[in-house]
């Protein structure tokens, strides 16, 4: 027998193996990890930076509110204000010790263990904000403070509220509501008394409790907090006392989502249809996790019918009684509702009557017939028509009676009321999550032949990854192009002309990439051009002939780019889409060190273009090495080439630091390799993606013409720009050899590679204007030619990057 409905399933604790109402409660708690404390961190946390740059912002702002504060204080005398510090802070020692007192001799070391850590961590976290906030008070606050001998003692009394404040994070969990009242009062009490006898600017103080409550609900988060999900023993006792006695309750392991949910027997089931009840249990665990769900989706998503959260958990337990309530009444197969009961402190719970059956999602795939889909299109209609949205139609809320009749589960998650978008996302949900099982022909034959074309083809602009449910997203990322296949089967069948699709993401990864870039950009540019105006009046003076060549000679890099990549592959690619990769990926280059930008684009771009993801991954490895055994040989050739006199003091590294790291390589892979469980991984994962890398790479290097391309592209890449440094420096009036600059280019480039900026921002100038000057060249000719260098090879080449990449992303290229 299974259940009808839906998300967090649990289990029991120990000591909840209990049956009936005569249940007790459990003697020890279980620990567990809560999405309140998410919600509490992320809450907590966001309103500690924002307090902190306020702060530092408005340190002029924060010092009149001292100041005014202090003037209030005026007519009270130094005596008073010391008794009321000081009480202040022995009332601050005398809840810390008790703390620790109560949670000796209760034996709670768990407990004792959290407070510990919560207090050093805080205490740490407030001296360093100490550190960064100017603490230093005005002139005016130091003549309202004299003679009131509390100028020493302000940090102790913000630790040490801010360590209250962590403390009763972690307590809370561990107390009842009159403590947690009590609590919060003596924090707000000794907030007032710090803010009023303070002798240092507030800003420690507007910190303190956010700060010490991120700290304690961090520690919550690592370690645990006790699990206040509702036992067993008083689920039973509270459906008893609502009229439904119950000889046995056990945790249900299904999908529930936004619930814990429990079956139960009825003792008594007269009234009823069968003998079960399915219980969906919500409280505060469950509450922060929709609310969580909620933000997530508010700002990644839009225009997909989310309506702003309920009030309290009581209002989300009633909606969706109601429109339970209401689907059945329309005519709906959905279990009957037979109570909704508090349970605990902060749960309630609903209990709907069982249904013999599976969830669809339990059902075998051929069991899946025609019939059985026209059935649930038929109570999709009916929800259709009285509009209301269930708003999670995947398999596992469609639920298979024994006789074959489809039922329709949990309202949790539905809207009443909805405009007609919203309706048509339930079609394109259930489009998706039946197509899984009988593909995308059968699936949307079956809506067609019961909802008609209309409906259906009204559903096309939301059939899409962003408005399905996790479930069915993971579903159809196992069956790839199976999306795209309903959407051609709905516009064939539909015939459905001029499809323009929902703008569902509020934030898409597009524009999370170009938040990224413009902070990068600002972040590493600024430096760049702290001297741009002389830089530019010494790029002033150069012989602007060279520049054709200049251009040239860089624009040539993403030409051999485009060479040496479809040599690494052994399919042929359109010569177009190629080069604007190679464009695009120097600009992906730009947001990361190493190029692993670029390179992460490349493999994006080849998959595209059909090519296996270890055959693209193992292509532009490859291609990498080319550059590298090309670079290193033209390195060969121009030191010998130039001679030893263009570098003076220059030497090789010590090639034993090479042998050590090979040694040491070697070893961590023989005792990888020696441990049966991470050569099992290596066996039955790995050793599978290297065949088949290793299988492209042989295809490659068995086409002359593709080896050919492959070296010669990337030998090219590097002779590039290596050409381009030496146009810049004669036009400048040059005075280095060809050698000596394509030795000082060849040199400084590979070591400014090791440099962790993207593009190697300011090595690769210092590298190269070093290996200029000491090769002989004067630092007024060697600083612009460098300079002009990156203008050509690094700083142009953005805008056609951007675009470039663009483009392919418009062209389904990436």
């Amino acid at each position: 027998m299974s259940s009808p409905a839906g998300t967090l399933a649990s289990t029991p604790r120990h000591g909840d193996d209990v049956t009936g109402s005569g249940a007790t409660e459990q003697a020890t708690w279980a620990y567990t990890r809560s999405p309140e404390d998410v919600l509490r961190l992320v809450v907590f946390a966001t309103l500690s930076v924002l307090l902190l740059v306020l702060t530092l912002w408005a340190e002029q702002t924060v010092v009149g509110v001292e100041e005014d504060l202090l003037e209030l204080l005026d007519g009270v005398g130094a005596g008073v204000l010391r008794v009321v510090h000081g009480a202040a802070e022995i009332v601050a020692i005398l809840i810390g010790v008790g703390v620790y007192a109560v949670a000796l001799s209760t034996k709670r070391y768990r407990l004792l263990g959290y407070v510990a850590v919560t207090a050093i961590a805080t205490f740490a976290a407030m001296s360093g904000i100490d550190a960064l906030v100017d603490g230093r008070t005005t002139a005016v606050v130091n003549e309202l403070l004299v003679g009131t001998d509390l100028g020493d003692a302000t940090l102790n009394g913000v630790v040490q509220l801010s360590q209250l404040s962590a403390m009763f994070i972690v307590v809370r969990p561990f107390i009842g509501r009159q403590w947690r009242r009590v609590g919060i009062a003596i924090i707000s009490l000794l907030l007032l008394v710090e803010l009023l006898v303070t002798a240092e600017l507030p800003v420690d103080l507007f910190l303190a409790l956010p700060v010490g409550a991120t700290i304690g609900t961090a520690v919550l988060l690592v370690f645990g907090r006790p699990d206040r999900h509702p036992t067993v023993g008083a689920i039973s006792a509270s459906l008893s006392g609502a009229g439904l006695a119950v000889t046995d309750v056990h945790a249900a392991k299904v999908d529930a989502r936004g619930s814990t949910p429990y079956f139960a027997t009825l003792s008594d089931h007269s009234e009823g249809t069968g003998t079960g009840l399915f219980v969906k249990v919500l409280g505060a665990q469950e509450r922060a996790a929709d609310l969580l769900f909620r933000v997530y989706r508010f700002f990644r998503l839009k225009n997909v019918g989310d309506d702003r959260p309920f009030s309290s958990l009581r209002r989300t337990v009633e909606h969706e009684a109601l429109v339970a309530l209401m689907a059945r009444d329309i005519g709906i197969r959905t279990p009957r509702l037979r109570g909704v009961v508090d349970v605990g402190e902060d749960s309630m719970l609903l209990a709907y009557e069982m249904i013999d059956g599976s969830s669809l999602d339990g059902v075998a795939d051929d069991e899946v017939t025609d019939e059985l889909m026209r059935g649930v299109w038929e109570q999709v209609a009916i929800l259709r028509a009285h509009r209301i949205a269930h708003r999670d139609l995947r398999r596992a809320n469609v639920f298979v009676q024994d006789d074959g009749v489809p039922w329709l589960i949990d309202f949790g998650f539905s809207e009443v009321a909805v405009a007609d978008e919203i309706l048509d996302a339930d079609v394109a949900q259930m489009l998706a999550s039946f197509s899984v099982v009988v593909g995308a022909e059968r699936a949307v034959r079956a809506a067609v032949e019961t909802l008609g074309s209309d409906a259906v083809g009204q559903a096309l602009p939301r059939l899409q990854m962003a408005a399905l449910s996790g479930a069915t997203q993971t579903a159809l990322k196992r069956h790839k192009g199976l999306l795209e296949e309903v959407q051609a089967q709905v516009i064939d069948q539909c015939r459905v002309e001029n499809v323009e699709y929902t703008q569902l993401q509020r934030v898409s990864r597009t524009t999370i990439f170009t938040a990224v870039i413009l902070v990068l950009a600002t972040y590493f540019l600024l430096p760049q051009f702290a001297d741009l105006p002389g830089i530019v009046d010494q790029v002033g003076d150069a012989n602007w002939a060279w520049t054709p060549l200049i251009v040239l000679g860089s624009a040539m890099t993403y030409v051999a780019a485009s060479i040496g990549l479809a040599g690494a592959i052994p399919q042929d690619l359109q010569t177009g889409p190629l080069v604007m990769s190679s464009v695009g990926s120097s600009f992906a280059s730009k947001l990361a060190p190493a190029g692993i930008g670029g390179m992460a684009l490349n493999v994006r771009f080849l998959q595209k273009q059909g090519v296996d993801e270890p055959v693209a991954v193992s292509a532009v490895g490859l291609n990498t090495i080319a550059g590298v055994a090309g670079h290193l040989s033209l390195i060969g050739i121009f030191v010998i080439w130039a001679g030893s006199d263009a570098f003076g003091s220059f030497r090789l590294p010590d090639p034993k630091w090479f042998i050590i790291a090979m040694a040491a390589a070697a070893v961590v892979l023989g005792v990888a390799l020696a441990i049966p469980a991470s050569r099992r991984i290596f066996l039955d994962r790995l050793r599978p993606i290297i065949v088949k890398a290793f299988d492209g790479v042989g295809d490659v290097l068995r086409r002359p013409r593709k080896v050919v391309m492959l070296v010669g592209g990337s030998v090219l890449v590097t002779f590039a720009y290596l050409l381009t440094l030496y146009f810049s420096v004669a036009s400048f009036g040059g005075g280095l050899p060809f050698a000596t600059v394509g030795a000082v280019y060849l040199v400084g480039s590979a070591v400014a590679t090791a440099a962790p900026t993207p593009g190697g921002l300011g090595a690769v100038e210092a590298a190269l204007i070093a290996g200029l000057v000491s090769a002989g060249l004067d630092s007024t000719i060697a600083v612009p030619a460098v300079f002009m260098y990156r203008l050509f090879t690094f700083w142009a080449p953005i805008l056609p990057g951007w675009l470039s990449f663009r483009w392919l992303q418009r062209n389904d290229y990436i």
